[in-house]
């Protein structure tokens, strides 16, 4: 068994090779051919570039790098998402890993990529040693039990997605963009990250006078809803909270446990959820370009990341 990897853009045959290697973890209750099928033809997984380190003909270790925009500042930076990082069991321990996802991103720095994003399953460390620094990323959850249901009805409005698309995205920019550090949402990314969730439910917050303060996407959890997506009209602690305390009530109606996700350690957030860090897909950001300098405040910003752009 050689110690030499070959890292490259996979072949066809050697992208089915590479998804047939991850069943294991990320079947999702399919079967073998249909987990095959799936990655091979659902929207986020077609948009990535899967890459392959071989050791002679084999392949031992894979992954796929998903492009993504970010905002740094007001400035686009091209940049792409990590995910699917899998190496064989015979292969473990040479660290084939680390070196496929050097690889890469020298492959990717060359075509003018300059920010790579991770979500860690494993402990932080294992990527911080590659240069990868570890941003906030927090859940929180709110058993319904405790919530006082309102009337919501007039407050919260149920939208299709493809009705108030514009209208969802720009509140999205303007609400995240305010930040030093945020994902652009290009409106194929959108549409690809939204087509893993065909279940959601989208709700615009309504202002007295009928205008759009907010809204939130709902996906279900195995034991409620989670809060896959939100933003607000402004940037005041007023509107988050309202916000938040409509989705409460609302789902404190639906006959659930829980509500809640990924969400922002901030003072609103900690009064109405209970928040802890996240033990899995721990956002972890690493710049390829030394004239992209990344400081705390942008690490910080990373925060209001959302679940929906979790590759």
């Amino acid at each position: 068994m050689t110690d030499t990897l070959d890292v490259h853009p996979a072949s066809p045959d050697e992208v089915v090779v590479a998804h047939r290697n991850v069943y294991d973890i990320w079947s999702k209750g399919r079967s073998l051919d249909e987990h095959i099928q799936y990655r091979l033809n659902a929207d986020p997984h077609r948009r990535a570039t899967w890459f392959v380190g071989c050791a002679g003909r084999h392949v031992a270790t894979s992954l796929g790098s998903y492009p993504v925009e970010f905002q740094v500042r007001g400035e686009t930076i091209p940049g792409f998402a990590i995910g699917s990082v899998y190496t064989c069991g015979e292969y473990r321990g040479k660290g084939y890993a680390a070196k496929l996802i050097e690889g890469v991103e020298q492959q990717l720095a060359e075509r003018g990529m300059r920010l790579s994003i991770l979500y860690s399953d494993i402990a932080a460390e294992y990527y911080a040693a590659m240069g990868y620094r570890l941003c906030p990323a927090s859940a929180g959850w709110r058993y319904l039990s405790t919530v006082t249901k309102s009337n919501t009805d007039e407050i919260l409005t149920e939208f299709q997605e493809a009705d108030d698309f514009a209208a969802m995205s720009a509140m999205y920019h303007d609400y995240h963009g305010a930040t030093p550090f945020s994902i652009r949402r290009s409106d194929d990314y959108w549409r690809a990250m939204s087509s893993k969730f065909p279940e959601d439910r989208f709700f615009w917050l309504k202002a007295e006078d009928g205008s759009n303060r907010g809204y939130v996407r709902l996906t279900p959890d195995p034991h409620g809803w989670r809060i896959l997506d939100y933003a607000c009209a402004d940037q005041t602690d007023e509107s988050l909270s309202a916000l938040y305390q409509a989705v409460l009530s609302l789902t404190a109606g639906w006959d659930v446990d829980r509500c809640g996700g990924w969400l922002p350690n901030n003072p609103i957030t900690n009064d109405l959820f209970e928040l802890k860090d996240r033990k899995s897909e721990i956002t972890m950001i690493k710049s390829l370009d030394p004239a992209l300098v990344i400081d705390d405040e942008i690490i910080a910003a990373a925060d209001r990341f959302c679940e929906m752009d979790h590759v």
